[in-house]
């Protein structure tokens, strides 16, 4: 196995060195398409690295899954034919499940809650195991907070009873619309449109500028807004590849990572809103339902899942902390 990944590194790389100049041109996949704030956070990055190495680095940005969706993305990653990808934290749980801790519903409070344990120390420690598995975290991506959208109003977790709900390959996503009484369906996202308009689900859930990019108003009625998760994407890149760089090479793509992780934050906050406000026209209605009930419904979920994953005393951490906003 290492001597696979020892090869396919090599070929990568030697594939990529331009006879003009020796500059190595590195892949980068994302799955959203290129209008959304991920894909623009991409391009900077790019631009970025490209700067800071004068050019001995370049990144090719791939859009819309065009390397493949977000598992076949991690798989690349860790064999080293892939340089960078932008995963969600949940599709990280097939090699390491900790990672589903933050699908976790109603972990975090808040947005500020959020960034100010996304920037700690102890978040940087929390994934660090990561490189053992062939993938190094270089930037938390604001994904904003997760809501339902459906065929049928979601005014409290009774109205899930008998639904499918697509959710990510995440074991804890779907013990989650379990725990609300429907049932929660992994589908590949660039597979959801059509298994909303066919009636293989019944309802999703994602972020705002995720739902319009995607068009999902167009197969769904209802948006039912109950910010039940905060599940961060992460910029990643190959281990394989990232030990291939220079020292000079290593600083300046965690400086540029750094700056995309800061560029999102703003570049988000005003998609997420600006998105929001396209949205509200186009679903037949927008549910902005009390809370309460939802936390209720899964709080079980939390002990439970914490203890399962290993990562209990992560959890009550996250719990105390988000007391404070």
């Amino acid at each position: 196995m290492q001597m696979t990944r020892t090869l396919a590194i090599a070929a990568l790389l030697a594939a990529s060195v331009s006879t003009a100049s020796a500059e190595r041109v590195l892949k980068l996949n994302g799955v959203q398409p290129p209008a959304h704030p991920v894909s623009m956070t991409h391009e900077f990055f790019a631009d970025r690295v490209e700067q800071l190495t004068d050019g001995a680095l370049k990144i090719d940005v791939n859009h819309a899954r065009a390397l493949g969706d977000a598992v076949e993305s991690v798989e690349s990653l860790r064999d080293g034919t892939l340089a960078f990808v932008t995963v969600s934290a949940s599709n990280l749980s097939q090699i390491d499940r900790r990672m589903d801790m933050f699908s976790l519903p109603f972990v975090f409070k808040n947005a500020d809650h959020y960034w100010t344990y996304l920037t700690s120390d102890r978040a940087e420690e929390f994934v660090a195991p990561l490189q053992d598995r062939g993938i190094r975290v270089l930037a938390f991506i604001d994904s904003g907070a997760r809501n339902f959208f459906s065929d049928q109003p979601i005014r409290t977790p009774k109205d899930l009873e008998g639904k499918k709900i697509r959710v990510m390959a995440s074991p804890v996503q779907v013990k989650m619309v379990e725990a609300m009484g429907g049932t929660g369906v992994p589908i590949a996202w660039g597979d959801l449109y059509n298994a909303l308009q066919t009636g293989v689900v019944d309802g999703a859930e994602n972020n705002h500028p995720s739902i319009y990019s995607m068009k999902f108003y167009e197969v769904s009625d209802y948006y039912t807004i109950d910010e039940h998760a905060r599940i961060p994407d992460m910029l990643l890149v190959s281990e394989d590849v990232f030990q291939s760089f220079s020292d000079e090479e290593k600083e300046a793509v965690l400086k540029a990572a750094d700056e995309a992780e800061a560029y999102m934050r703003g570049a988000w906050a005003a998609s997420s809103q600006m998105s929001l406000e396209q949205l509200r026209p186009l679903f037949t209605e927008i549910v902005e339902p009390e809370k309460q009930p939802f936390i209720d419904a899964v709080t079980p979920l939390l002990e439970e899942q914490g203890a399962a994953l290993g990562v209990a005393d992560e959890v009550q951490y996250l719990l105390e902390q988000g007391k404070q906003f």
